[in-house]
């Protein structure tokens, strides 16, 4: 599921405090199930897994000035 994601941060170029905006993807109680399940009937390797698949997808910054669309990487 795609959301977005908003708050309030510092922009360099605008040099105020505007609303800054990225995408996310959001997961529900089922998967969070489904993974529950997962690592009990691999009795802890998909917890390993998930950790590596997590690490590799982490997300670098992507923030957006709704205002002048500076992007903000931190």
């Amino acid at each position: 599921m795609k959301a977005i994601e908003e708050t309030l941060k510092h922009c360099r170029k605008c040099e105020m405090k505007t609303t800054h905006q990225r995408n996310t993807n959001k997961t529900g109680l089922v998967m969070l199930l489904v993974h529950l399940v997962l690592i009990a009937v691999t009795w802890g390797v998909w917890l390993i897994i998930l950790a590596i698949w997590t690490l590799l997808n982490q997300r670098v910054g992507g923030w957006i000035c709704s205002e002048c669309g500076n992007r903000r990487f931190l």
